[in-house]
């Protein structure tokens, strides 16, 4: 089982995932409300994966992708938000978090499986977001839900090839991942995991624009 570092902003919300946690033998690796704090702990630690409060108390979820990318061996970072459309996911998401998870008080252990194997989603904003992010429409929706368009690996841009533009566009146009999978013939999982690769792709590119 992966291990999981918690960063929260308080004593309740932390005390309540480990609960969560436990209750489906997850194993914890520590858990801290500061930052600083936790930065030193997990270079030690080494969880797999760090769930983190998108907000802080010391900081920002921004700076806890910056830190985690300075490491040897760095975890994929899960967000908790309460918002899905909260503006500053995306921005946290291109800094070098992997995925997010609107935090309702269930799911959770859901979202935390779903990127140790490598699967993220995406809401229609963000995925709108990314598209501007990259530079390239929206494909039409007729183009985009033809089962070539899964296949299509000619580039659409300076980072994406056109199979990623075209998942972009359904999940900007509203579909659900299911509805996608069974669009292209293919497993939700593939398409939950190429949604993991755009956001690494994300990352490619925040670095890049930090370079020039």
């Amino acid at each position: 089982m992966p291990v999981v570092y918690l960063l929260r902003r308080n004593t309740a919300s932390i005390e309540k995932t480990r609960t969560t946690l436990e209750e489906a033998d997850w194993q914890l690796g520590g858990c801290s409300e500061s930052l600083q704090d936790a930065l030193a702990e997990i270079a030690v630690r080494m969880p797999d994966i760090v769930a983190c409060d998108l907000r802080l108390n010391d900081g920002h979820a921004m700076l806890v992708a910056h830190e985690l990318g300075q490491l040897p061996v760095r975890p994929q970072l899960l967000l908790l938000s309460p918002n899905v459309d909260d503006l500053q996911l995306f921005a946290a998401l291109c800094a070098g978090a992997n995925a997010y998870h609107v935090d309702v008080g269930t799911g959770l252990t859901d979202a935390l499986t779903a990127l140790h194997q490598r699967r993220a989603n995406l809401s229609p904003l963000m995925a709108r977001q990314a598209l501007a992010a990259f530079g390239v429409e929206r494909s039409p929706l007729a183009l985009a839900s033809q089962m070539a368009a899964a296949k299509d690996q000619s580039a659409a841009g300076r980072q994406i090839d056109q199979a990623a533009r075209h998942l972009l566009s359904l999940l900007a146009h509203g579909l659900l991942t299911s509805e996608v999978a069974q669009a292209w013939q293919i497993t939700q999982m593939e398409v939950e995991q190429r949604i993991w690769r755009i956001v690494r792709l994300l990352h490619v590119r925040s670095r890049e624009l930090q370079i020039v």
